[in-house]
């Protein structure tokens, strides 16, 4: 080899100079390439990175980087007999390789950081849109479904507070004068109990489960537009193709995942019948549901009562104490029997069967 020209330096890279067989490749990028290492009285010797480099088999011998950038790379004739634990190609190919990979790693990691500062918006997408935004470029799925509901969370329960003020004829003060709520921060009962009980619903999902949870209105606006592209379950339920047939059962998870927090609301033949078919968690969902209604249903029946009391209640705050009462009576029932280990419906299941309808319309495998 001694008396052989040194291979060619591709795109930006260039040979330095050369030191008998030894070849000092600088590049302005790092290749990732492995140095070799010595033998220690912790680790054991290791040849550095195989490197095919025209028609010659270098080892990398150093790795260092260079304060200006780049890094110096020190190539050496790879010697026989040694075991190739890495092995890498210095060609064109290589290099277009190498180059694309660094621009995709570049996307994924803007993407990333716009996912991050986007987390309060980007957390009200479908649970499964935020798990592939995970998936494909490390976005933080269960921190942005937290960052979305944290504001809705908080607006919905100083709406409730402000109404109960409301009923026991006062109002929140900052020194000796009333503080005037704006509209936004503290919004009418019904939107309140909305808010708090989505908001903790998607909290208790995103921080005892890690699981991403979207906001409905933005759940059922994205169905929509998906709709609209020609994208509807529907139209893949008819298709009849075996393409189609793995499009059917793409089709009906993102449906079994858009709904799953609220599955555990269904009859509990249902739910066991969901276990099988998907690997439904009832329990976990129940408890969730449970204590997200158990509060928005004694809210709902104290801020009621409240009202009632004070002589300013009428019919409408009448039905919301019933309703109130119910529902937090059915959801102390639902707990009982999931603290045993067994399903528990409830009554709102009936609004979510058909929904729900879908996931059963196929037989088990």
């Amino acid at each position: 080899m001694s008396g052989a020209p040194p291979p060619r330096a591709l795109g930006a890279d260039r040979i330095e100079r050369t030191k008998g067989e030894e070849i000092l490749l600088f590049c302005p990028v790092s290749k990732g390439w492995d140095a070799r290492t010595v033998r220690t009285t912790v680790r054991s010797a290791h040849p550095g990175t195989a490197v095919a480099w025209e028609e010659r088999i270098f080892e990398v011998l150093a790795a260092e980087p260079r304060t200006a950038g780049g890094i110096l790379y020190r190539l050496v004739p790879w010697e026989d007999g040694q075991a190739i634990r890495r092995f890498e190609r210095y060609d064109e190919d290589a290099e277009r390789g190498r180059a694309a990979d660094r621009r995709d790693f570049a996307a994924g990691l803007r993407k990333r950081r716009w996912s991050i500062a986007l987390a309060p918006l980007a957390g009200l997408l479908p649970g499964s849109v935020q798990k592939a935004m995970e998936r494909e470029f490390g976005a933080p799925a269960p921190a942005m479904t937290i960052a979305s509901a944290l504001p809705p969370f908080v607006i919905g329960f100083l709406g409730m507070f402000r109404h109960l003020l409301a009923m026991a004829g006062g109002a929140l003060a900052v020194s000796g004068s009333a503080l005037d709520w704006p509209a936004w921060l503290a919004p009418p009962l019904p939107i309140a109990l909305y808010l708090f009980g989505e908001s903790a619903l998607r909290l208790a999902s995103a921080i005892a489960e890690g699981e991403p949870m979207g906001s409905l209105p933005v759940v059922v606006a994205h169905a929509a537009w998906k709709e609209a592209r020609g994208e509807s379950p529907a139209e893949k339920l008819e298709a009849d193709s075996e393409a189609a047939a793995a499009d059917r059962v793409h089709a009906l998870n993102d449906r079994y995942q858009l709904l799953e927090p609220l599955l555990s609301l269904l009859p509990e033949a249902s739910q066991r019948d969901l276990a099988g078919r998907f690997g439904f968690d009832a329990i976990r969902w129940g408890r969730i549901t449970a204590w997200v209604l158990l509060a928005v249903g004694g809210m709902n029946a104290l801020a009621a009562l409240g009202a009632l009391a004070a002589g300013r209640g009428g019919l409408g705050d009448f039905l919301g104490l019933l309703v109130g009462l119910l529902l937090a009576l059915e959801q102390a029932r639902r707990l009982s029997r999931l603290g045993r280990g067994e399903p528990a419906g409830s009554v709102l299941g009936k609004f979510l069967r058909p929904l729900a309808a879908p996931l059963f319309a196929t037989p088990r495998a």
